[in-house]
């Protein structure tokens, strides 16, 4: 009994390992896309033609996921809707900012503008993350050289403190 628990434990683990992995890789992937949002909205093209021509260019997760978002519009569903579908299940932060940004399509006439707004933003937060991740490395860098520092270091202090136990006791 405990055996195939175990293995469905694992399994799920591996799923979720992988799952979020995708979502860095989108992550990442997202200022780029967000900017070529930005480029071509800002060039006159509409949101749903904006979609198709992104999912068609990349190779990436974030052009997978459009891939999908083109599917969903063929299929009648808004290509606000098929965003937010994809927001939902990709579940991204910097994501759910964009899209939002995006669903003011019929609202604004400068949508070009917010959305490159908006792929600065999610810029800085992967900035920001990799900055992080960098600090931590070069933390990590210090443990090893600290113990190769420390062993040398206290056999040095540790042979005149036992001579000088030694003369003590001798005394």
């Amino acid at each position: 009994l405990g055996a195939p628990a175990l293995a469905v434990l694992i399994i799920a683990q591996q799923l979720s390992d992988a799952s979020r992995r995708r979502q860095h890789r989108l992550f990442l992937e997202l200022p780029v896309v967000a900017e070529q949002f930005g480029m071509l909205i800002s060039a006159g093209y509409s949101l749903g033609s904006t979609v198709q021509r992104l999912a068609g260019r990349g190779h990436g997760v974030a052009s997978a996921d459009l891939r999908r978002v083109v599917r969903r519009i063929d299929h009648g569903v808004a290509p606000t809707t098929a965003l937010r579908e994809w927001a939902t299940i990709a579940q991204v932060d910097a994501l759910d900012r964009l899209v939002a940004v995006l669903a003011l399509n019929q609202e604004t006439g400068d949508l070009g503008r917010l959305v490159s707004e908006e792929a600065r933003s999610i810029r800085r937060d992967v900035q920001r993350e990799l900055m992080e991740a960098i600090e931590r490395r070069s933390q990590q860098v210090w443990i090893p050289v600290t113990v190769a520092a420390l062993i040398p270091g206290a056999i040095f202090i540790a042979i005149p403190f036992i001579e000088a136990l030694r003369a003590f006791g001798a005394a």
